[in-house]
């Protein structure tokens, strides 16, 4: 049985930038602070800094709990970023 590796692609890394930079915009349209939203969300400030830095590769709950303080459908906060036909069903390395 082959390990999987751990390590992201360029375009996952890519993903997390676009998607963290859209949670940013998302929260400052709301006119929140970045310790406000991670107070209401229930996070940490510098896992939500990481996550809108695109550094961090949070869990579903975190995005779920974003969601509902920034007003939108969980859903809502990834459709505008599909990953490249050639990454969605990547091979184990």
């Amino acid at each position: 049985m082959k390990r999987r590796s751990s390590a992201l692609s360029i375009q996952e890394v890519q993903y997390l930038e676009r998607l963290g930079a859209h949670i940013r915009a998302l929260r400052q349209a709301h006119e929140l602070g970045l310790d406000e939203l991670a107070d209401r969300a229930g996070l940490h400030r510098t896992h939500l800094w990481k996550i809108e830095k695109g550094q961090l590769n949070a869990g579903a709950i975190s995005y779920v709990r974003l969601a509902s303080q920034l007003g939108v459908a969980p859903g809502e906060l990834f459709p505008a970023f599909p990953l490249p036909p050639d990454q969605a069903l990547r091979e184990p390395s």
